[in-house]
């Protein structure tokens, strides 16, 4: 059976385009990690919106965790390719990165729901709409952010299954997927309440104090995370250096230079090799031994 363990997803604020142009998009993304998580046996821990990017916290198979991202990957962008305007093409591919050291845990735990203080916007974690960090370690009774309206005025969440036909396509931005009946929405929201599992988040922690601690983010343990997170998606070099490593690391494995005689079992046993020797992506992995980029994800180590 395959080991469960923690996952870091997100997308690079660099590369991606157009993912949130207006607020409706926000509402639409934060809704579609739901609609995932309800179709997916990953678990969300946590997660945030930024304009450019998402962040989040899974626990379970690689395979469900890959099955997850992608979900989540396709469903933004038939959602993106159905409202935007001309000209707001979506350019979006997250990355999932394992976690294996407890310390790096609780860093990359926090980095997920702190990062719209973080990036500078004038509000406090635990009070941003468009992330799950107002649900850890809280005293009862509280009121969800969620839960409030416009105006202030507090509502009171309903069952998915009482709503009707067109209200329950507005909250899903999917055309193939849904949500059980008996979750909980409100103000336009799928409720996190529904699926993500907060005594799982706390237990990272296991008191407030050491929640509060790496909250503060110093310096120095984001820069541990980018690193790795840079570390794990690797390098592209020019193609023709790239195709020449391939070619020679070729001929050194099997006798012959091109990748496309090989069978599926030896081009992923050659990306496992580029992969430790050179680092190179798995975006230009996936070119050179010609296997699609998330079946590549199954199989090679970061």
């Amino acid at each position: 059976m395959e080991q469960k363990q923690f996952f870091h997803f997100c997308a690079d604020g660099a590369k991606t385009r157009n993912f949130i142009i207006c607020e409706e998009d926000y509402y639409a993304n934060f809704n579609l990690i739901g609609v995932c998580a309800a179709n997916s046996d990953a678990v969300v821990l946590s997660f945030s919106l930024e304009d450019s990017h998402p962040h989040g916290l899974l626990w379970g198979t690689k395979q469900s965790c890959i099955s997850f991202v992608e979900r989540y990957e396709d469903q933004v962008r038939h959602y993106a390719g159905r409202t935007h305007p001309v000209g707001a093409k979506i350019v979006f591919k997250c990355d999932l990165f394992p976690i294996d050291d407890e310390q790096y845990l609780k860093n990359v735990a926090t980095y997920t729901i702190i990062q719209p203080t973080k990036d500078g916007k004038p509000v406090m974690y635990y009070d941003y709409l468009w992330g799950t960090g107002s649900m850890y370690f809280r005293s009862q009774p509280y009121t969800p952010v969620w839960y409030y309206d416009k105006n202030g005025v507090i509502q009171t969440p309903v069952p998915f299954g009482s709503l009707k036909a067109r209200e329950k396509r507005a909250l899903l931005h999917s055309q193939v997927l849904t949500i059980p009946d008996e979750w909980e929405v409100c103000n336009g929201f799928i409720l996190p309440s529904n699926y993500v599992n907060v005594r799982m988040f706390e237990g990272i922690y296991k008191t407030h104090n050491t929640f509060r601690v790496f909250t503060s983010s110093p310096r120095q343990r984001e820069e541990e995370m980018l690193r790795v997170m840079s570390e794990f998606r690797g390098v592209s070099l020019e193609d023709m250096e790239a195709r020449t490593l391939c070619g020679d690391l070729c001929k050194q494995m099997f006798g012959f230079r091109d990748p496309r005689r090989l069978d599926a079992p030896g081009r992923i046993n050659l990306a496992q090799q580029l992969r430790r020797q050179y680092r190179l992506s798995f975006r230009q992995l996936s070119t050179l031994v010609y296997v699609p980029e998330n079946e590549l994800r199954r199989y090679v180590r970061g």
